[in-house]
Parts: structure tokens; sequence; C-alpha cells
């Protein structure tokens, strides 16, 4: 069976496993915060599925590098897995070999992560626009890093 989806039997009974990761459902309740009217909140919580999914992509190059044993020393060094954050950019390239700041959702997620900090730091009031692009480039991010 396929980790993502798949049949597998219950107790005689045939039926179908759909798998979303957290990351996906933290994209889905964003979307409907931004239905709701909750724009902040979406923005917060497109870039919480963002975060998780970094770290993870961050531990899985440790992992392939062979080096998944510094996970825990370089998370204690962190404040977190906010790719807009320069020292979490610099750390997801080296271990990866990539250079995300050069794909094409970079500049909206950055954006994006400004929207984040003013509604989080300043209790900033999001627009509907702002919620639905941060929620775009959030969704980018988040499949570029599966």
């Amino acid at each position: 069976m396929n980790p993502d989806t798949g049949v597998f039997n219950v107790k005689g009974h045939d039926a179908d496993l759909i798998r979303f990761s957290y990351p996906e459902k933290l994209l889905t309740t964003a979307k409907d915060m931004i239905e709701k009217g909750e724009f902040s909140i979406a923005v917060v919580v497109a870039h919480t599925a963002c975060e998780i999914s970094a770290e993870r992509a961050i531990y899985r190059a440790f992992k392939a590098k062979g080096v998944d044993y510094l996970q825990q020393a370089v998370e204690d060094l962190l404040s977190g897995y906010n790719l807009a954050n320069d020292l979490v950019r610099n750390l997801y390239n080296a271990v990866t070999d990539s250079r995300i700041q050069n794909q094409a959702f970079w500049q909206p997620f950055k954006e994006s992560a400004t929207v984040r900090n003013k509604a989080v730091r300043e209790g900033g009031i999001t627009t509907k626009a702002e919620a639905e692009a941060s929620f775009n480039a959030a969704s980018s991010l988040v499949k570029h890093l599966k």
C-alpha cells in the first residue's frame, strides 16, 4: 500500500484510505478561515504549515546526509523554522544543496511573512487579498518542501 493513499481491510470490509499530512490539514484550515473572514488567523495558520514543512524537510536532508544526530543540536539553536528567516533559509539551502530563494513562489512567500509578522507582533489587520496571496504562497512552499 502506498503510504499516502490505498485500500486496506477493516474487519472483513474494504475501505479507501486517504492520508493528509499535518501541513496539508493546516492549509485546509487556513482556506476555511479565509472563507469565514478570519484573514489574519488564516495567514498565521498557513505559515504554521510552512514551518512544519520546513522542519521536516531539514530533518529529511539531515537524515539523507547521514547527520540526523545533529537535528537536536540545530533545533536548540533555532527559534523556529520560518524560511523567511535568513538563518533558517541558509541552513535549509546548505543541507538540501538548493537555493529556495530562487523559486518563483519566494517573493510572494516573503511578502506573506511580512503580513504574518504584522498580524502576530502588532495585531495588524489582514485583508482578504493578503490572506489569499499568503495562502497561495504557503501552498506553493509546502508543495515544494514535500
